[in-house]
């Protein structure tokens, strides 16, 4: 945009602002005291769209979820609509107005991106629950939009990578402070830990998945932050902050976050060797066929444990793998084997995108049933990032989402072995040991179609194919976004 235009449009907006709130004291409307918010925000999405991005990430984690705001859905305030916003004037401003880099279409992670999107809408046409279907295809287009596509080109400079993650990670530590203070009443009592972080993350998974994201990263910027010529003031905060991450992670009682930061820790030390891609698909492959092969003998050995979720972390840990009588892991097997039983009903389609919550339940196997579970199948999804596309949108669903995992991890781990300078090499190893420790975590709870996650989830990757594509030849030197 011209500097002259941006000028006119400054001076116009401010003139506009005024009167606005002229009229709203006149005639008492008291809800004038937002015009400058929103002011500043239609400013910025004019003038600075890569500063509203930024903005934006920084509100998610503060935002708070208000339910039944419209047609039964909820809504979180104040990022949704923002998200929504952003989303409308990116489809202007990078399709009809012609400015966007489509370069970045071409790149496979997009291109696996934009198969399972044709397909989600294919499968959304067919499914159960058609009006479902379409919020859930509306819900990930513009999260995909803001997130990936947009994010990618604002990553065009490795700055705005960190500028991204600070973003969030600022907010977030006020999050764990305010959660530990709540929590410290109680004694950091594990029974109070479920629901301590509300109003900001709606439970302990959400919340604790979204810290393990940053974990690795904060771990590389802590023990390598010399080598990524940090300065020692820099290296000592992110020092604090992975020692306030770490206490939020431990204190969340998540036994999936903890479990996630050791998935973590098994894939950095194949890094570490060197291991190629196709190295690791071939040892979980061989791992996942004994499984199936022992199954009988291993569910067996695992209903031998009777140790519930229990107050002391050793003892909540060693519940992770009761499927006796703990009812948390009873219920999430029971929505395991509904989805494998819808699947095998309807395994090219599925029951429709984010049909899963309201078709489930007369696919559950009676002996699976637990205290907690609903003959009417109202209490949410499939507690996997796997099952939920499988069972919504058939194995077509499962694989096309598998796609776009593979060639985040085959351009991912060739950045981290063939990466420009050492900075690429890292901050690539940090982005891939974040998604490790979500999409293990994805193994028993699924959180990507949430704001708080998703902003993470298609940043991270976003950062990948931005690497990729920007910063492992010779450094572009486009203009930021405006």
């Amino acid at each position: 945009m011209d500097v002259a235009v941006k000028k006119k449009w400054l001076i116009g907006s401010g003139l506009l602002f005024i009167l606005l709130n002229s009229i709203g004291i006149a005639f008492e409307f008291y809800w004038a005291p937002i015009l400058p918010a929103l002011a500043v925000l239609f400013l910025l999405a004019l003038l600075k769209l890569d500063l509203l991005i930024i903005v934006l990430v920084f509100l998610v984690p503060l935002s708070v979820n208000i339910e039944d705001v419209v047609l039964g859905m909820g809504l979180s305030l104040p990022a949704e609509p923002l998200i929504i916003g952003i989303f409308l004037l990116v489809i202007y401003k990078f399709t009809i107005d012609g400015t966007y880099d489509f370069n970045v279409l071409k790149h496979p992670i997009s291109i696996a991106i934009l198969i399972n999107m044709v397909w989600i809408l294919i499968t959304t046409f067919t499914s159960m629950e058609k009006i479902v279907s379409f919020k859930f295809f509306l819900s990930r287009s513009w999260f995909l939009v803001v997130f990936y596509f947009l994010a990618v080109v604002l990553f065009k400079h490795i700055g705005a990578i960190k500028n991204y993650l600070w973003a969030y990670m600022i907010p977030l530590a006020f999050v764990i402070i305010f959660t530990l203070v709540k929590h410290s009443k109680d004694d950091f009592s594990q029974i109070s830990s479920f629901e301590v972080m509300a109003p900001f993350y709606i439970a302990h998974g959400i919340y604790a998945a979204a810290i393990a994201f940053f974990i690795p990263l904060l771990a590389i910027w802590t023990i390598l932050g010399f080598r990524l010529n940090l300065n020692f003031s820099s290296v000592l905060l992110s020092a604090g902050f992975l020692g306030l991450f770490g206490i939020g992670l431990i204190l969340s009682y998540t036994r999936a976050g903890w479990i996630s930061l050791v998935a973590a820790i098994i894939f950095g030390i194949a890094m570490l060797f060197r291991l190629r891609l196709w190295h690791m698909l071939g040892i979980l492959i061989v791992l996942t066929g004994l499984v199936m092969a022992n199954f009988d003998d291993i569910f067996f050995q695992l209903y031998q444990n009777k140790q519930n979720s229990a107050e002391g972390i050793e003892k909540h840990l060693e519940s992770v793998s009761n499927v006796r009588n703990d009812v948390s892991n009873l219920e999430r097997v029971n929505r395991w084997a509904a989805a494998i039983n819808m699947v095998k009903e309807k395994p090219i389609f599925g029951f429709g995108p984010g049909a899963y919550s309201f078709t489930y339940a007369p696919y559950q196997d009676p002996e699976f049933k637990t205290p907690i579970t609903t003959a009417f199948g109202d209490q949410g999804h499939a507690h996997s990032e796997y099952l939920n596309p499988l069972s919504e949108s058939g194995w077509i669903g499962l694989f096309s989402f598998l796609a776009i995992l593979y060639f985040v991890f085959q351009r991912g781990l060739f950045l981290v072995y063939h990466g420009r300078n050492v900075e690429v090499k890292l901050m690539s190893a940090a982005i891939l040991l974040g998604l490790v420790t979500y999409l293990s975590h994805g193994l028993l709870n699924s959180y990507s179609e949430q704001d708080k996650i998703a902003v993470l989830f298609w940043g991270f990757i976003a950062m990948i194919t931005a690497l990729d594509l920007y910063h492992q030849q010779n450094e572009d030197t486009a203009e930021v976004i405006d």
